[in-house]
């Protein structure tokens, strides 16, 4: 996870506008090649992990800006476990998030993470009495209906029966 402006960016563009940056990506992916050999990962040249996130300050009323990548190009929204490790840096004194919004100063906090297709709640449980401790970072998903119908069956199918 990296600051947008240490990138040259404000964390604010669109994908389009990130996916067609080559030279983001070219950076992103060296870094992301050490990070992974870092990690006792080996050669991720080939593989989708480790990913990649970047952090600006909130514009819209959420706790912090994001953008998260997959990692050769930009997730489109937010994946769930992209939104638990961003919130979860986010809340960890210390790390690169520092400056970039105000922690809430009591756990859980309900963490909005602003992203390119609008918002997502990730509420993080920790503990601050020896230092930092993340207990748990989890979100509710919610489904709206999206259709409701009839099937109208002639008669005739059911006579006989």
């Amino acid at each position: 996870i990296a600051r947008a402006a240490d990138f040259g960016l404000t964390g604010y563009e669109s994908v389009a506008e990130l996916d067609a940056n080559k030279d983001f990506f070219a950076r992103m992916e060296a870094i992301r090649l050490q990070a992974g050999a870092a990690m006792g990962m080996g050669d991720v040249t080939k593989s989708v992990t480790p990913k990649f996130g970047l952090l600006a300050p909130a514009q819209n009323g959420g706790t912090i800006a994001t953008r998260y990548f997959m990692p050769w190009n930009t997730h489109p929204s937010m994946a769930v476990t992209g939104a638990q490790c961003l919130a979860s840096c986010a809340l960890t004194p210390g790390s690169v998030a520092d400056g970039l919004l105000e922690r809430p100063g009591q756990s859980p906090a309900d963490v909005v993470l602003e992203h390119a297709s609008g918002t997502i709640d990730v509420l993080v449980d920790y503990d601050t009495s020896d230092g930092f401790a993340l207990n748990s970072a989890g979100l509710l998903r919610t489904a709206r209906k999206l259709a409701d119908g009839c099937v109208f069956v002639p008669s005739r199918i059911w006579e006989g029966r």
